[in-house]
């Protein structure tokens, strides 16, 4: 499993541009994530601790330890408690059911509905897990981000979705066709669409710009006279 550090935590890799959107939509800050064997080295360099560690530390009463599932027991291994998910304790989960503890867990859950994805406090009930958040099915990430400069398939997906949307203002699409280069023209056309939908007009297309983006297409593929 290859990593990515997101707020001093061990991301998957493969989850942390939809960890990232939802930092950038909420404000929330990630508290901690995979807590794997795998990832002890990553957790030890930022003083912090695998699911093993914590349940050591649990069970021999360290001050200030919280209740924690066993090892292999808990999704922030990407293993399941059986609560988490269908199926027996101590299975192997997927990459984006890893567990995640978020520090404004309401946000996080509302940014990740924005989205498109579906987010959920996983134990309402525990006092100690109120920050712990699952996702119930794999977020499909959708519009790809992209900046100046960039080149090849990810240009090329966002620059068909401005060669095929129309702006509200003239009715026509923001480029004449797809390209595989984010140059001067490009910048141009993103820059327009993120000014007539009240986003900041940089140039950049970040998590927030991507969103607007997938909404702007589902809204033509639903009525391509007027979208």
């Amino acid at each position: 499993m290859d990593f990515v550090v997101i707020d001093d935590c061990p991301v998957p890799a493969q989850l942390a541009d939809e960890i990232r959107k939802i930092k950038e939509l909420s404000g929330a800050h990630l508290n901690s994530c995979d807590r794997s064997p795998e990832a002890e080295p990553i957790l030890a360099q930022f003083g912090k601790h695998s699911q093993a560690q914590l349940y050591d530390m649990f069970i021999h009463h360290v001050p200030g330890a919280n209740p924690a599932n066993r090892p292999g027991q808990s999704t922030h291994e990407r293993r399941n408690d059986g609560v988490a998910y269908p199926g027996p304790v101590g299975e192997h989960l997927e990459y984006w059911q890893v567990g995640m503890d978020w520090d404004n867990p309401p946000a996080a859950i509302a940014a990740a509905h924005k989205l498109g994805w579906i987010a959920t406090t996983t134990y309402p009930l525990s006092a100690h897990e109120t920050q712990h958040v699952n996702f119930r099915k794999e977020p499909e990430t959708g519009i790809p981000s992209a900046k100046p400069g960039d080149e090849g398939a990810e240009v090329k997906k966002i620059t068909h979705v401005l060669a095929t949307v129309h702006s509200p203002v003239n009715g026509e699409p923001y480029l004449p066709e797809a390209f595989p280069h984010y140059g001067p023209q490009v910048i141009a056309a993103v820059k327009r669409f993120q000014k007539e939908h009240h986003q900041k007009a940089d140039g950049i297309v970040g998590p927030n710009t991507a969103t607007q983006l997938a909404v702007a297409l589902r809204r033509h593929e639903q009525n391509p006279k007027t979208a």
